[in-house]
């Protein structure tokens, strides 16, 4: 009867010191835990800090190319009404030199009439 005694009273000693282990091991798990979710969320937010920044440059980048396209879309037009301006005056001259040109012609023309009726007489 004492062995089942002692045995019984073994085993509520082991059952307390587990219970006297958990209850002190838990703090320091659950510690480690807390530990463990903090560095997480420290590593989440340095993530999202360069994330951030990253999308302000790349929004200011985003930008300054908006105002480059606008600038050199102003610059083509301007180029393209000066090539329109341009080709026209170039119709122009070359309108007033088929003109002129028509103009020689027939004042050559009548001059060799004119020498072929001096030449004639």
């Amino acid at each position: 009867m004492k062995t089942i005694f002692n045995n019984n009273i073994g085993l509520f000693i082991n059952a307390c010191f587990a219970l006297l282990l958990s209850i002190v091991y838990m703090p320091f798990a659950n510690a480690e835990a807390i530990e463990h979710l903090q560095k997480s969320a420290s590593n989440a937010y340095e993530r999202m800090i360069q994330a951030k920044q990253s999308a302000e440059t790349l929004a200011k980048d985003a930008a300054f190319g908006e105002k480059k396209v606008t600038s050199i879309k102003q610059k083509l037009s301007a180029a393209e009404e000066e090539a329109a301006i341009a080709r026209k005056k170039s119709e122009q001259a070359n309108a007033l030199l088929e003109q002129a040109t028509n103009q020689w012609k027939q004042a050559t023309d009548t001059l060799a009439n004119e020498w072929g009726k001096t030449e004639r007489r």
